[in-house]
C-alpha cells in the first residue's frame, strides 16, 4: 500500500478537449483520518468525549486473560485512553502506543512518564514494524474502515505484527449500537460478520458484548472479539 499522504492522478478528457491532460489531486484517506483526529483532540477535553472510559475494565480483563506474559503489547488507535496507565500499574512492560493523531500521543506523554512506552504516530494501514507483539489491542479502529480493501490491509498489518502464539483483541460497535462515532460513519459487527472478514490465518476464539457508559451517562453497545493466528500461509 502506498505511504503517500497525497495522491496525484492523471485524468483523460472528453472529446471537446481531446489531446489535453490535466493533473488533479485528491487527499488520501490516511491524511483525512490524521486531520480529523488531530482536530478532535485539539478541540475537545478527552475525558468528556463519548468514547472515553474512566476505567477500561473490559480491555484489561481480556488482556489479563489471554496474555502469556506482561510484555510487548500494542494499543492500536490508543487516542488518549487510560489503558496504558492501568497496564503500567499491573506491571506490563514494553508497551507500544500507535495513533494517527500526534496531539493524542502528546496528551499521553504529558500524563504518563515511563520509559516502557514507545509512541508511534502513524495510520494503522501504513504501519510497519520488525517487532512481533504478544497482544494487539484495538478498542475502536477497525469499525472505521469502511471498504473491504482497507479491512484486508488492516489484517495484513496485524498478521505482520504478531507472533504465532499472540492474540488480537478488537472491539467495535455491535449491530444494535451506534452507526457513527465522532462524526464519522462506522461498520457495526457481530460474531458472524467479523468471521466473514477474517483471513484464513486468523480464528475467532471468543466474543463478548459490552455496554459502555459514556461521560454523558448515555450507553454505547460494543462487542469484543478475541482472535488468534490459526495458521501461517508461507
Amino acid at each position: 500500500m502506498a505511504d503517500n499522504k497525497q495522491i496525484t492522478e492523471l485524468y483523460s478528457t472528453a472529446e471537446t478537449t481531446q489531446g489535453a491532460t490535466f493533473k488533479a489531486s485528491k487527499i488520501s484517506s490516511t491524511l483525512l483520518r490524521e486531520k480529523h483526529w488531530d482536530t478532535v483532540f485539539k478541540n475537545s477535553d478527552y475525558t468528556e468525549v463519548l468514547w472515553h472510559q474512566h476505567s477500561p475494565k473490559k480491555s484489561l480483563e481480556l488482556i489479563n486473560k489471554y496474555s502469556n506474559n506482561k510484555t510487548n503489547i500494542i494499543d492500536v488507535g490508543c487516542g488518549a485512553s487510560l489503558l496504558v496507565d492501568n497496564l503500567l500499574k499491573e506491571g506490563y512492560e514494553n508497551i507500544t502506543l500507535l495513533d494517527t493523531s500526534k496531539t493524542s500521543l502528546e496528551i499521553v506523554k504529558d500524563r504518563v512518564h515511563n520509559q516502557n512506552i514507545k509512541f508511534i504516530c502513524d495510520d494503522i494501514l501504513n504501519f510497519k514494524t520488525d517487532k512481533r507483539f504478544n497482544v494487539w489491542h484495538d478498542r475502536a479502529v477497525f469499525h472505521f474502515l469502511l471498504t473491504k480493501k482497507e479491512r484486508q490491509r488492516y489484517f495484513e498489518v496485524l498478521l505482520q505484527s504478531l507472533g504465532n502464539d499472540s492474540i488480537a483483541i478488537i472491539s467495535t460497535f455491535r449491530i444494535d449500537g451506534p452507526i457513527q462515532c465522532a462524526g464519522l460513519d462506522i461498520v457495526q459487527y457481530d460474531t458472524n460478520k467479523i468471521k466473514k472478514e477474517l483471513p484464513s490465518e486468523l480464528e475467532l476464539i471468543e466474543s463478548q458484548e459490552f455496554t459502555h457508559l459514556t461521560p454523558k451517562n448515555s450507553e454505547q453497545e460494543y462487542i469484543y472479539f478475541v482472535i488468534k493466528i490459526s495458521e501461517r500461509i508461507m
